[in-house]
């Protein structure tokens, strides 16, 4: 008997957990629950160098190697400030991911927030998107994302959250690979295999 109700305590426990995880992976923007995505990533550069390349906002395909290509829209600046808007194209197989985004939030030097408000060959319904940087307790520079979307139905959402976090996860690593040597949109396959390694050998 002792052993059911350890049991029953102990899965209650495992539920109240994964309940907890869930809703913490979620947050409600203008009234819909949103999924939350996070990832950083350590620059071997300074926090001035990190927000000039996040900066880089309608010019970003330039250097980036997560992005085929992007202009300013509507009269914007390439820069990125509050309101600036462009459009960007991302590699997805046959057909790129076409969307347009605008910036929602600024504060100059530490992060920006856009929204994107079109989107075509990809069930987005809902997306705002997080850049920053700020400094550890380490006084390491730590470049990160955040992204809060919604796809066109729950499946979808569930669905494609590996593949979306993968997917910011690239974005870091391609940015912060310009950052600390210069080079432009390097393969991504590469970056991951190098930064992989860079892990490995640190442990």
């Amino acid at each position: 008997m002792k052993t059911l109700i350890t049991i029953r305590i102990y899965l209650i426990f495992v539920i109240a957990v994964m309940l907890v995880n869930q809703l913490a992976a979620q947050q409600i923007i203008d009234g819909e629950k949103m999924e939350v995505l996070e990832n950083e990533v350590i620059v071997q550069n300074s926090h001035e160098a990190v927000w000039n390349a996040l900066s880089s906002f309608g010019n970003v395909s330039g250097f980036h190697t997560t992005i085929d290509e992007s202009m300013a829209l509507n009269g914007t600046e390439e820069k990125a400030s509050l309101g600036a808007e462009r459009e960007i194209q991302i590699p997805d197989g046959m057909n790129n991911i076409i969307n347009k985004e605008r910036i929602i939030k600024y504060i100059d030097g530490v992060y920006y927030t856009y929204e994107v408000y079109e989107s075509e060959n990809f069930p987005t319904r809902k997306m705002h998107v997080t850049y920053g940087v700020r400094l550890d307790h380490r006084g390491r520079t730590v470049l990160f994302s955040k992204t809060f979307y919604k796809l066109n139905n729950g499946f979808l959402t569930n669905l494609f959250k590996r593949k979306l976090k993968r997917a910011n996860f690239d974005s870091l690593l391609a940015y912060k690979y310009y950052i600390e040597t210069g080079e432009r949109n390097t393969n991504i396959k590469n970056l991951r295999k190098r930064y992989h390694n860079e892990e490995e050998d640190s442990n």
